[in-house]
């Protein structure tokens, strides 16, 4: 329906106090002002209370997730428009007071016209239409009249246009063609336009909820949305059952549940992974029977425990690691490129968070509650002295999950015929991290390059610097206190010697690793967030890789030895073809395999082994 079209049938009121329909006439002042005493009426808490609930943190329902996906402060407007669901008379009140300063008549028009041509929403510019719509009954009395049939007419026009040209797993096709159509009937019955939405809106929300697995990866583009699509669908929930006389089906329910296990993988303590927001920025999730309260309840034996403990609320000294309920602690969407791994529900334990959507990966490393490296990651190849480019999006190769670890390997195709190969393995119980890149030929063979030069930048957490090791190419990750471990093993050991590798960091505070290497070369680091290894001897070394009694050069078979105290790890990469070879007494067949190693008696626990066959076991 178009905006005229609304507005033209929006002359027939139907007054929700008198449950009947009112004759067709003009909208004069007179009747404006009978359908203003209407919205006056459905502009009381009451309304907004017997809807979410009456407690703070549940009648800050619409500010739920708003924060995270913003990236910092909720915006003053989402906030003020908020506020005016809930209107009151309370004085005091400092959300009420920032109502009254901000030109609901001027934002109005802005927001019209922003929808004009826009045919992409995003989940925060769907909320913003979807917030407008619940503050309606409250503007009515701070916007003028025909401000406020137009911006009517354009909630309205929205969410059918959206309706009829979304795909049903979309994002906008839950939050616009579903919520906010719901919204309209629920806030303004007394429009008999509106009203009328409930049913073709409730029908949205369930076919989104049909496309669970499309539906999720969907929210899950921007992982920083996932709370507010969470609680869209939430409000949905209740809205379907009181405005639309619907039962939210045993689909609609699993939906929700699959989003509420990635939004608690994905909390942390300083806030929700890939996020700039922090922890005070998402008070209203916060709150007593804010967002996560309200999961918690929802889900007492799922959520509960492990919210609490993934937010450092209690501590849990690994007695959550083998409790029965608790979601896995590896979450990997494949279409989303998002993954989350992490050794076992206690924050001190550190975790990574992986998006590798984009052209540079973005990384989140924490050890317990610092933030080591928090960005984007970003490569520079150059082949003989020429630079190349990347010329092709991040792909999965592999992943692996167990008690031992967590693996994921992607890659991307670059220029001049070479593949980045990316790895990233959490060794669970011993808190290490390897991180490591492949610059490997696309086509075995088919690059004769004699020379490659290799730089990542990894983006340094807020108050972390390195601190370099006055003897050794090791150094620490501090902020006053030393958090983790890095070291460079692909480097030589100690400064007075060769290396073709080096770690320091840069002047925009990214810690920056160099590799030189000739055909094909591996550029691994491994991180030791284990705080009572830090004061032990350690030393790391290149291994030698044999043949049939022959040595492997480099660019076709790598392994290193990395000791701590007694404790000794070994990781191992072919680069080239797949054959047999020997590596600290181990013969392998394999592309990676990674190991403890016990001197004492020169025998491997084996971690992971990839091979061309590599599968994903459940955690």
């Amino acid at each position: 329906m178009s905006r005229e079209s609304f507005l033209a049938e929006s002359r027939t009121a139907e007054p929700s106090d008198a449950g009947r329909t009112t004759r067709s006439h003009d909208w004069s002042s007179e009747n404006w002002t009978q359908l203003s005493r209407q919205l006056s009426r459905l502009a009381h808490p009451k309304h907004a209370q017997k809807m979410f609930g009456v407690e703070d943190g549940q009648v800050e329902i619409y500010l739920w997730g708003v924060a995270a996906a913003q990236g910092g402060e909720c915006d003053r407007v989402i906030h003020a428009l908020s506020a005016l669901t809930r209107a009151t008379d309370r004085s005091a009140d400092g959300e009420c007071r920032l109502a009254e300063v901000i030109d609901f008549d001027r934002e109005a028009a802005a927001f019209i016209e922003s929808t004009d041509s826009r045919q992409v929403f995003s989940p925060l510019d769907c909320h913003f239409a979807i917030v407008w719509a619940a503050a309606l009954p409250a503007l009515a009395s701070r916007i003028e009249a025909h401000r406020w049939w137009l911006l009517t007419a354009t909630l309205q026009n929205l969410h059918e246009s959206v309706l009829q040209r979304s795909t049903a797993y979309s994002v906008d096709h839950l939050m616009l063609a579903g919520e906010l159509g719901l919204t309209l009937a629920w806030r303004v019955p007394c429009v008999a336009a509106c009203k009328r939405l409930a049913a073709n809106a409730c029908e949205a929300v369930r076919m989104w909820c049909d496309q669970e697995h499309e539906a999720v990866t969907g929210a899950l583009a921007d992982a920083a949305n996932i709370r507010l699509v969470l609680a869209s669908l939430m409000r949905c929930r209740k809205l379907i059952e009181k405005v639309a006389k619907r039962k939210f089906r045993k689909s609609d329910r699993n939906t929700q549940t699959a989003l509420a296990r990635w939004v608690a993988a994905l909390t942390h303590p300083l806030g929700t992974a890939l996020s700039t927001a922090s922890a005070e920025n998402m008070s209203a999730d916060n709150a007593k029977f804010g967002l996560i309260a309200a999961l918690q309840q929802e889900y007492p034996e799922m959520l509960r425990a492990a919210l609490a403990a993934a937010r450092g609320e209690i501590p849990v000294g690994g007695r959550l690691a083998w409790e029965v309920g608790l979601p896995s602690t590896w979450h990997h969407d494949l279409d989303a490129k998002v993954a989350v791994g992490f050794p076992d529900w206690d924050v001190r334990q550190g975790r990574f968070h992986l998006d590798y959507s984009g052209e540079f990966p973005e990384l989140e490393l924490f050890a317990g509650r610092r933030r080591l490296f928090s960005g984007r990651v970003q490569v520079r190849l150059e082949l003989d002295g020429v630079e190349r480019q990347p010329c092709g999006e991040w792909t999965e190769v592999c992943e692996h999950t167990d008690d031992d670890v967590h693996y994921l390997e992607i890659e991307q195709p670059w220029s001049g015929g070479i593949v980045l190969q990316r790895q990233i393995m959490l060794v669970r119980d011993d808190r290490c991290v390897l991180l490591a890149d492949s610059v490997i030929p696309e086509k075995s063979g088919e690059v004769a390059t004699s020379t490659i030069d290799y730089w990542c930048n990894l983006p340094l957490g807020h108050d972390i610097g390195w601190s370099p090791e006055a003897e050794t190419r090791e150094g620490f990750l501090a902020d006053g206190k030393r958090r983790a471990l890095v070291v460079p093993l692909a480097a030589g050991e100690w400064m007075a010697g060769p290396s073709d590798s080096t770690l320091a960091e840069t002047s925009d505070r990214h810690l920056q690793m160099f590799v030189r290497g000739r055909k094909a070369l591996y550029a691994p680091i491994w991180c030791d967030m284990q705080k009572r290894r830090f004061s032990r001897p350690r030393t790391w070394r290149q291994l030698t890789v044999g043949d049939q009694l022959a040595l492997v050069p480099r660019h076709e078979a790598a392994a290193y030895r990395v000791q701590a105290g007694s404790e000794q790890w070994m990781v191992y990469r072919s680069l080239g073809e797949r054959r047999c070879r020997t590596a600290l007494g181990k013969h392998l067949i394999a592309e990676f395999y990674g190991s403890r190693f016990y001197a004492s008696d020169g025998s491997h626990e084996e971690l992971v082994t990839v091979d061309d066959k590599c599968s994903t076991d459940d955690d």
